[in-house]
């Protein structure tokens, strides 16, 4: 684990800035640049000491990859989670060997545009992408395997997080620990595999979960959020407010990713209350982010490496076979438990 001071020794920023921007601060005014920056920095620092020095170059194959993001307008923006599926994504071609080419898409011209002149070896798209990027795609390379969506699975591989089993094992966490009040922190619609408006994945796991423990005295509430997540310390703060007596108050609040998390952590501090000795905040995606965190906080885990590396194992597979099923790689989760979460009492 990178410490503070080796963030700015390999970055030029004082470890104030790099605490800051790594906790969220909204009040520090930096360009995206260094934002990203300091959150690139801190995944390869993560990545190299428990990873790399594992891994031996092939000398064979150096297979042309392209390298395809969804919009910055959708939720790769700022969310941590896609900054470093991207940054493993490269680091598992470099590890296998492969040559990297980042694609731009062209509205205009409906194509996708790289620095390499020849046809490539096939295409990692990272996200989620409307219909006319996938057909572009499709001019570029006829092998793609697609990262954290699954479009068309009769066609393309591809390797996505399994949010059914994560929404399971933080609920079930936070009902080991005495929770019964648990308020879940995110929007109410996100994107599908195709780019189009649908009901977010995480909070209607949430709900089915609700549904099934209807003989147990659990109650779930909703507080709805933007896409990003970015506003959640404003309607955190806007709900406990509003809160009128100790019957409604929870005990709990499960954010649906990261930054949403940290909105959730710092709305609580602001009004005065202590987390976990008030509330307990459980989050998800755990990037090391959530390790910079004051508590350190607890967490759905998302194995990012493992689902970069088995998207690069499945164009690897492709690009020898002519004739390959295109699979569905789903990949389970992990509960991080840290600091962030405290037992209620009594069960």
């Amino acid at each position: 684990m990178a410490t503070l001071r080796e963030l700015s020794e390999i970055t030029g920023y004082s470890i104030a800035t790099i605490s800051r921007v790594l906790n969220e601060d909204e009040t520090l005014k930096v360009t995206e640049s260094t934002r990203k920056m300091i959150l690139e920095a801190a995944g390869r620092a993560e990545y190299s000491n428990k990873h790399l020095a594992n891994k031996k170059i092939s000398p064979e194959g150096y297979l042309k990859v392209g390298i395809v993001e969804m919009d910055a307008t959708q939720d790769s923006g700022k969310d941590p989670y896609y900054l470093y599926l991207k940054s493993d994504v490269e680091k598992c071609c470099f590890s296998n060997g492969m040559e990297t080419f980042v694609m731009q898409f062209d509205p205009e011209e409906r194509c996708y545009r790289s620095a390499v002149s020849r046809e490539l070896d096939g295409i990692l798209a990272i996200g989620q992408f409307r219909e006319d990027q996938i057909a572009a795609m499709r001019k570029c390379s006829s092998r793609i395997v697609f990262v954290d969506s699954s479009p068309y699975p009769e066609r393309f591989c591809s390797v996505i997080p399994d949010y059914e089993v994560g929404i399971r094992q933080g609920m079930e966490y936070l009902m080991d620990e005495g929770h019964r009040k648990i308020v879940f922190v995110g929007p109410e619609f996100s994107t599908d595999s195709t780019s189009r408006q649908a009901l977010e994945l995480r909070r209607k796991f949430f709900m089915d979960y609700l549904e099934q423990c209807e003989e147990i005295e659990l109650q779930g509430f909703l507080l709805e959020t933007e896409k990003q997540g970015e506003d959640a310390a404003e309607r955190v703060m806007e709900y406990v407010k509003n809160i009128k007596d100790a019957e409604h108050r929870p005990t709990a609040f499960f954010a649906f990713n990261e930054t949403a998390a940290m909105g959730v952590l710092r709305a609580i501090q602001i009004m005065g209350y202590q987390v976990p000795e008030d509330f307990s905040v459980l989050s998800y995606n755990d990037t090391v982010l959530a390790t910079m965190t004051q508590p350190q906080m607890s967490g759905i885990g998302i194995h990012i490496e493992e689902m970069a590396e088995n998207a690069v194992w499945l164009l690897e597979r492709a690009t020898r076979s002519e004739h390959m099923l295109p699979l569905k790689i789903v990949v389970p989760s992990t509960l991080k438990i840290r600091g962030s979460v405290k037992p209620v009492y009594p069960f």
